[in-house]
Parts: C-alpha cells; structure tokens; sequence
C-alpha cells in the first residue's frame, strides 16, 4: 500500500468545500431574512425600544429634562439625586424652569448571606428601596407613582475599614442602578402619555 499523499489527508476535495460554503451561505441568508421579518412584524405591532438612538421621543426627552428632583439630605439621596439629573438631562443640575417635581423616599439595610459556624458573616446584600411620586408642577396633582428597588452583594473580611469601602462601593452601585431604574419607568411614562396625545389630537 502506497503512502498517503499530504494533499490529501490534511485537505478535503474541492467540491466538499463548495458544498459546505454552499450551505453556510444559505445558512446566513435564511437567518438574515428571518431577522428583516421579526423586525417588521415588531415594528407593525408599534413596539419599539426604549434603549438606543431614536428609541425615545423628543417630547418624551424634553419631559426627563424638565424634572427636578428632591431626597433626603443623606448619602444615598444625594447619590440617587444626582444620578438621576445626570441621566435625564444630561448637566446633573436641577431644571431652571420645571414642569414636575420627583420626591424619592429611600430607605436600606443590609442582609447577611453567608453566616460561617462561629457566626462571623462573610458575604452581605446592600438593599434599597425607593418609593417616588412625580407631580406636575401646573396643577399640583400626582400623575405617577411606583417603587425601584435594588440590591448588590459585597464581600465582608475582618477589616472593618475594607467592610466599610466595600458597603459603600455596594451603596453607590445600587444608587446608579435604581436611579436607572426610575428614569425608565419615567421615559415609559412619559412616551406613552405623549403616543396617547398624539393619537388623541388625530
């Protein structure tokens, strides 16, 4: 028996090649089509994102920028006071002339988790619970309310020093991401009060 050519054994024949390059690029082509229908049918139901360029309304924007916001004086009120102007407009100053007015009402605590034998605590939760209201300015009346809440977990050791860093890099990771939050719940607040104006004035 001859020796196996190199050719042969390492590369596959040619039409073997064609044929899989053949079926990848169907593969491709089927998953790109079915991608352009899933964003029509989508975009035919009236669904659109509230992430990413154009996902937000201009009136809806103009809204977030026209809110001012009051805390407690704390570190977690200020924290969430600030992360929130920052978000909505952008200056994280408060609006000069505003149309509403945003009352956060934190309160948190902490969780031990992990709780080892002799009673020492490991590992802990960073809890925050924020009830708000936002309330027009123009006729003083609530037009929404609702809760954020969030959590974050952070390691405790025997330095009390490291235990305090690490609750409070807990306390600010929290902040951000309930302030997030809000300004969520706040962006679907307003554009669904603006879609339902515009198809009002129809």
């Amino acid at each position: 028996m001859g020796k196996p050519s190199a050719k042969s054994s390492l590369f596959p024949a040619k039409s073997s090649i064609l044929w899989s390059d053949s079926v990848a690029n169907l593969t491709r082509s089927f998953a790109f089509l079915v991608l352009i229908a899933s964003g029509l049918a989508l975009s035919g139901c009236g669904f659109h994102p509230m992430y990413g360029s154009g996902s937000v309304g201009t009136s809806t924007i103009s809204d977030l920028a026209s809110v001012t916001v009051n805390t407690p004086g704390t570190r977690v009120g200020r924290a969430l006071k600030f992360d929130l102007l920052d978000t909505m407009n952008g200056r994280g100053e408060q609006p000069t002339s505003p149309a509403y007015v945003l009352q956060l009402n934190p309160t948190n605590y902490s969780q031990n988790l992990a709780i080892q034998q002799d009673a020492s605590v490991t590992r802990a939760n960073y809890v925050l619970v924020v009830p708000f209201t936002l309330t027009s300015i123009e006729t003083g009346k609530v037009v929404y309310r609702a809760t954020s809440r969030g959590r974050s977990s952070y390691n405790k050791v025997e330095s009390e020093f490291a235990n305090l860093s690490a609750a409070e890099d807990a306390a600010e990771r929290t902040a951000k991401s309930v302030a997030a939050d809000i300004k969520t719940q706040l962006s679907v607040f307003f554009d669904r009060r603006n879609s339902t104006d515009k198809t009002a004035s129809r």
